[in-house]
Order: C-alpha cells, then structure tokens, then sequence
C-alpha cells in the first residue's frame, strides 16, 4: 500500500513572515480603501480561475465548515468586481471559506472589496496557507516573480527569503506537468521533488518520479541513488576516455613511424618552427616522456 505523506508543517515562506508583511515595499499589501464589511450572494461569488492553488483537501474543507458552524464566519473574505459581469465577484482571498460556506448552504458570507493588486495579493494570500503542497507553493512563488517582474534575487529580497530557497522551489517545476498533479495530490515533499529534478538521466528520473508516486521514495534512498549512479557514471566516463585515448594514441603512433629520420637524414639547414608550431612540438614532447614513464612494455 502507497506510504500517505503527512502532513506538511508551516512553509518555509509562512515562517519567515512572521512580522515582516508590514515592511515588505509592495503595494499589494497596502491596506484596502473599504474598510467595512458587506455581505455578498454566495452564488454572486466565482472562483479566480488563474489562482495556483489547485487542490483542496475536502476532510480540511469539512472541518473549517463545521467550525463555521459552531463559530460562524469571523474573518471577511476579499472580492474584486468582476469586469465583464455587473454585480458579480471574484475571489482574491478566501476561496476555502466560499467553499466551506457552499457546503453549509449559507447564502451569504461576509466579505471586504480588495482595491490594490489582486493578483498579487491572491498569490501571497495562497502561499501563506499552511498545508499548501511544494508544487502549489512553487507555481505560486513562479506567477508571484513574473507578475511583478522580479529576479530571483529581488523576489527572494521582498518576500524574506534567500535566494537558494527560491531557486530551488522553482527548480521543481522542471518537472513534467503530469507528475507535478500527481505530486501535489499526494503533497509529496519539496526535498524529493527537488532531488527527482536534479536527476540528468530521464531513464532514472522517471523511475524516481514512479517510486515517488508509489510512496516508496525517500529523501535519503533519492540520495543514495543518484550518489551511486553518479559514481557508475564516472566509471563509465573514464572507460570512454580510454577507449578514445587508445584510438588517438594509436593514430599518433602511426604518425610518428612515418615521420621517424635517422640524424643525418635529417636536412643541413635548420628548420624554422613558427613560436606556437614549437609550443606545441615541445607539449607533445612532455606528453610522451610521461606515456614513457607510465607505460610498461608488453
């Protein structure tokens, strides 16, 4: 049976913005000019379709809709207008609430209409979700650079991250689209899917993407796998650099032969060597003295 992955503790991005929302220079995260809530039809309320979150877990959508039932909605959720239908919204933060409240059968939530960057703030929004999978995470950090525009470097400065973690977040989705689904669904870990990605061998790859998907892939086995075929690979590198060695060694050998002159065979005048002709005369001399001292006769 299939190892279940547990569950992801908070991302790496979730901890590192502890306190720090407030001083990130982005405009998206200014504070709304509605201040007041309204109440908004559910069926009046449509998901963003280009949102990264893809997967919602239903046993986590059942328990935030019990606790809207003990509790009721305490937080608003953030719309935007939608453009082309009067009256109607979009969702830029809260979709698992909307969820939860479809679910009751509610016919109303409480929301805030959101006047700043929507896209960046629904992104932002998404990554601060605890339980987001490794492979929403890095689509959402992805859409969050090209919409601003940013490096690496300056997306990893505005968002209190280093550099490297962004790297290889992004390094993920090198992987193919399919197994990415499959990936998020299972919430298999960033170290493993970063590990299936930095495999050069799509043979090899592909069977560490089938063991991850399976359950049977760990962070330790993906290591220890790509250390031995990496050394495997090394051995097989040197025996080709023999093999071509033998073959051009040979040729040369051959060269010599014909160009071998006993010394008073050789012309009366002297030969003129351009500089680089006798540097290279000279390296091939230093090459044979070590054949030479290498070699052993047969």
């Amino acid at each position: 049976m299939a190892r279940k992955f547990k569950a992801r503790e908070a991302s790496p991005f979730l901890t590192a913005q502890a306190g720090l929302m407030s001083k990130v220079e982005t405009p998206f995260l200014n504070t709304s000019k509605f201040n007041h809530t309204f109440e908004v039809a559910l069926n009046k309320i449509s998901a963003d379709p280009s949102q990264p979150r893809k997967v919602f877990d239903p046993q986590e959508l059942d328990q935030l809709a019990e606790s809207f039932r003990i509790h009721g909605q305490l937080q608003p959720i953030l719309l935007r207008p939608e453009p082309e239908k009067d009256g109607q919204w979009i969702i830029v933060a809260g979709e698992r609430r909307w969820r939860a409240a479809l679910q009751l059968g509610w016919p109303v939530l409480l929301a805030m209409e959101h006047t700043g960057d929507h896209e960046s703030a629904s992104l932002v929004e998404n990554l601060l979700r605890v339980d987001l999978s490794a492979v929403d995470e890095a689509r959402g950090l992805k859409k969050l650079m090209d919409h601003n525009n940013w490096s690496q470097s300056e997306m990893a400065r505005q968002l209190g991250l280093s550099q490297p973690r962004i790297n290889r977040s992004l390094r993920i989705l090198e992987l193919p689209s399919e197994f990415l689904k499959r990936a998020s669904e299972l919430q298999i870990s960033a170290n493993v899917l970063v590990l299936i990605a930095r495999e050069s061998n799509s043979i090899r790859q592909k069977l560490l993407m089938k063991k991850a998907e399976n359950g049977d892939l760990t962070v330790s086995f993906a290591k220890e796998y790509r250390k031995i075929n990496k050394n495997n690979d090394e051995k097989e590198n040197k025996k080709h650099l023999y093999s071509k060695f033998d073959k051009i060694l040979s040729s040369c050998i051959r060269s010599i032969k014909t160009l071998s002159l006993k010394y008073e065979e050789l012309p009366d005048k002297c030969i003129l060597l351009s500089r680089s002709d006798r540097e290279l005369l000279e390296s091939a001399r230093a090459t044979i003295d070590i054949l030479l001292y290498k070699s052993k006769p047969k």
